[in-house]
């Protein structure tokens, strides 16, 4: 694992240059932000104030020690916060109505021997997996999106507020794609080993369905993508809000 822990820095630093050293600084920092989220929720700290916080923290360091273009970054974590606000209203009553927290019945034997009253919630720490999961593709997909649209904005300096707008759409459309397949391969990479295990005992269709580990993963999935295709709009929004204020002094 050391070595190729090293083979990613020397192939980072040769792409990347010196700007290498902030992004392995940047994620360095979000590590720490991961472990402090799994010590603070451990020694009892509320789990989703503490994921909220701690959400914040990784955003402002995926986002602002990444993107060089300030209005970019701005508009981006906007989007992103918003994001997770959403996520969790969406998140916060299927979690308990779907009872898909905890550990599965396939979990029985390794868990035989010890005991889960852990003294934390299951369901709003399915809350924060959902949440932490999301961040990294919501970030991108609006770095991207607004990266995007300001680089159009500053080659097309004539564009109305609403020609921007389309053009969000136009872009966002593009990378949607690519992030819900993104989304896709790695729900089924995650559940391999499950489904090998749900075949070889002879699971029924509607069995899989209710099953509480696929069913977990199946919400994570969905409600990543849920966050990545609504980050299309909100992105278009803020950057035609802008464009809109902008005229408006323009024309003052």
């Amino acid at each position: 694992m050391l070595y190729l822990f090293l083979t990613f820095v020397v192939l980072l630093l040769a792409v990347t240059g010196t700007r290498g050293f902030t992004l392995l600084f940047g994620l360095g920092i979000n590590i720490v932000s991961i472990l402090a989220l799994l010590i603070l929720i451990a020694d009892g700290f509320n789990v989703l104030v503490t994921t909220g916080v701690i959400a914040m923290v990784i955003l402002v360091v995926a986002i602002y020690m990444n993107v060089d273009n300030s209005n970019t970054a701005t508009t981006a974590f906007k989007t992103s916060l918003m994001i997770m606000i959403i996520i969790l209203l969406i998140t916060v009553p299927l979690e308990y109505w779907a009872s898909a927290q905890g550990m599965g019945v396939e979990n029985q034997d390794e868990l035989e021997a010890f005991s889960l009253a852990a003294g934390i919630s299951f369901p709003q720490l399915a809350i924060s997996i959902i949440v932490i999961n999301s961040l990294g593709v919501i970030s991108e997909t609006s770095v991207a999106i607004t990266s995007g649209l300001n680089e159009i904005v500053e080659n097309k300096p004539t564009m109305t507020p609403t020609e921007i707008f389309n053009d969000g759409f136009s872009v966002g459309n593009k990378i949607l794609n690519t992030q819900t397949n993104t989304l896709l391969f790695n729900f089924f990479s995650s559940t391999f080993p499950l489904f090998f295990v749900i075949h070889s005992l002879g699971y029924k269709f509607s069995e899989i369905l209710n099953d509480k580990l696929v069913v977990a993963e199946i919400l994570t999935t969905l409600i990543c993508t849920i966050g990545v295709i609504l980050t299309v709009p909100i992105t278009s929004y803020l950057v035609y809000r802008k464009a809109n204020s902008k005229t408006r002094k323009l024309q003052k």
